[in-house]
């Protein structure tokens, strides 16, 4: 299916940058918590990130097999 642009050969790198872009941001709000002494936010947010991470590399495997 044409869809009118190139989506290029290295997709699954780019779905796994998006998801780590995103990860690091929840990596930050992890830092702000930990600073404050807050470690319930902490954890919540550092799980948050690595589930991000880790649906990023699942998705970027999908998307190489397509």
């Amino acid at each position: 299916m044409e869809i009118g642009f190139d989506l290029g050969a290295n997709v699954p790198s780019g779905v796994f940058a998006l998801h780590a872009a995103v990860a690091v941001v929840f990596l930050y709000f992890a830092a702000v918590n930990g600073s404050n002494g807050e470690t319930v936010g902490l954890a919540l947010y550092l799980a948050i990130a690595g589930m991000v991470a880790l649906v990023g590399l699942l998705a970027g495997r999908i998307v190489s097999r397509r």
